[in-house]
């Protein structure tokens, strides 16, 4: 038999055999604003205690809650509580387990469809957090998530997708690109929320790029650029760039500013670009600066020592005298090789400078670069040309026939191809060193060491020649094949 009453507050205590034993206090914050702003919505279970007092079975955090509102003066100790008193033969262990487990807890879309409404009712934000204890960003994240398409909201009560996933899809607002996102997953991205994420943000700029970061996100906002900001990332992911041409406008005008100290060494042209694709400039040559030329001393220095370091460099056995000797002159030839290098006039004449946006956000500038209507012509059939500043270029003979240096050229080949079957450790690195050459650093093919065609070569010229192996050679197979990451595989094939 149960009756209800009132108690005083200070007349009622926790009782000790309250099955909630972790966190009793968890959410105690919220639970105090509410009784502020709404009061007391539900009665305590008790029971008496022999010392006249009340034990609390079923409210703990409510009693809590109420304490709490007493210490900061805003209830009165002994404010009248409205309690349902259970019989000394109830199992108080059984009502504290009941009203513990059986509670159940409001869907999450409702509780934030709950606080939109509030909201469209026109109660301030800042109110809503002050009367169910917690902060306006709570508010308004549930705010934002209320805003996801009512479609998806509703897959999302039906079990379709987790609250993970509508967090990911209120990065936007936009119901139709939600909506489109949600209906194109394929089955094994469904269930990664970041896929969703990624597909609605594809094209925005954040603050993690390299031009804000070049020009700051500070200046970017006083030169008046707006940003959006994601309510539910931690740090640049979540700060959105919504003016791109201003930031693209701002970015320019900062490397123009570097570029004016690169047009000052005299380049022929001066580019600007955001960003650099070798590409754009594969068709261009490209020159590079050269030591800088010597003093009249510092040649004569240089070549003295040199025939010093012959001389010592000859002995069987110097002795620690001599040794310290070359030491000390090998160390000045290196500062004599490794000196400051300079861009010849003839280069100045006819290259330009590329300056751009590095990938850690700072200023690149690529140098040398010869469009292949400012190369110089060269002469042909053995006739001399002409520049249009008056130098004569001299054409040059071939010291051997054509017939010769094509024999010289196929021996040589069938020599490295005979090496390379037998080192394939060596062809491998070779390879991949020709491939990455042309791909990361837009090296021409005739500047290395190993050019790689698609053209079949026959050896049946050389198959008697002592460059080659004593057994037949017939070839080698290359198979470049792709594979899902960015680096080719490379196989090779012993013929």
């Amino acid at each position: 038999m149960t009756d209800t009453i009132t108690v005083p507050l200070n007349k009622l205590l926790a009782w000790e055999g309250n099955v909630r034993k972790t966190d009793p206090d968890k959410g105690i914050d919220e639970l105090v604003a509410s009784i502020a702003a709404h009061g007391l919505l539900q009665s305590l279970v008790v029971r008496r205690d022999k010392r006249g007092k009340y034990a609390v079975v079923a409210g703990r955090r409510r009693l809590l809650a109420l304490e709490a509102l007493a210490d900061g003066g805003t209830a009165a100790k002994d404010l009248p509580i409205p309690c349902t008193v259970i019989a000394d033969s109830t199992d108080a262990a059984e009502i504290s387990l009941a009203e513990n487990v059986q509670r159940e807890q409001m869907h999450p879309a409702d509780e934030f469809e709950a606080f939109k409404a509030l909201i469209d009712g026109g109660m301030p934000p800042a109110d809503v957090a002050a009367r169910f204890g917690v902060t306006e960003t709570v508010v308004q994240k549930r705010l934002k998530l209320a805003r996801v398409s009512p479609v998806l909201i509703e897959a999302y009560r039906n079990g379709e997708m987790t609250l993970q996933h509508v967090v990911a899809f209120a990065v936007t607002d936009d119901h139709d690109a939600q909506e489109r996102v949600w209906n194109s997953l394929s089955d094994w991205r469904s269930d990664d929320p970041n896929a969703i994420r990624q597909m609605l943000t594809d094209n925005k700029v954040t603050a993690r790029d390299r031009r804000v970061k070049f020009v700051t996100l500070k200046a970017y906002q006083k030169a008046g650029g707006t940003v959006r900001r994601d309510l539910f990332s931690e740090g640049d992911d979540g700060v959105f760039i919504d003016d791109g041409i201003l930031l693209e406008t701002l970015v320019a005008k900062k490397l123009d500013k570097a570029a004016n100290d690169v047009r000052k060494e005299g380049w022929k042209w001066v580019e600007i670009r955001t960003s650099f694709d070798h590409d754009e400039w594969s068709d261009c040559g490209r020159r590079f600066p050269e030591l800088s030329p010597l003093s009249p001393e510092e040649q004569e220095e240089m070549n003295n020592l040199a025939t010093e370091a012959d001389t010592l460099s000859q002995m069987d056995q110097p002795n620690d005298d001599q040794q310290a000797r070359l030491d000390a002159i090998q160390d000045r030839l290196d500062e004599f090789e490794n000196r400051e290098t300079v861009w010849s006039p003839e280069t100045l004449a006819i290259a330009g400078a590329v300056v751009t946006l590095g990938h850690d956000a700072k200023v690149v500038i690529h140098c040398g670069f010869v469009r292949p209507e400012d190369a110089p012509p060269k002469p042909r059939n053995g006739k001399t040309v002409t520049l249009p500043d008056g130098t004569v270029v001299e054409a040059t003979r071939d010291a051997h026939s054509a017939a010769l240096i094509e024999s010289l050229t196929a021996q040589r080949s069938a020599a490295i191809s005979a090496v390379l079957l037998e080192n394939p450790a060596v062809a491998f690195a070779a390879t991949v060193h020709a491939l990455a050459a042309r791909v990361f650093y837009n090296c021409k093919s005739e500047n290395l060491a190993l050019q790689i065609t698609a053209r079949p070569v026959s050896l049946r010229k050389v198959e008697e020649s002592s460059a080659t192996l004593p057994r037949p050679v017939r070839g080698i197979s290359i198979y470049l094949r792709s594979c899902e990451g960015d680096w080719p595989w490379l196989y090779w094939n012993r013929a």
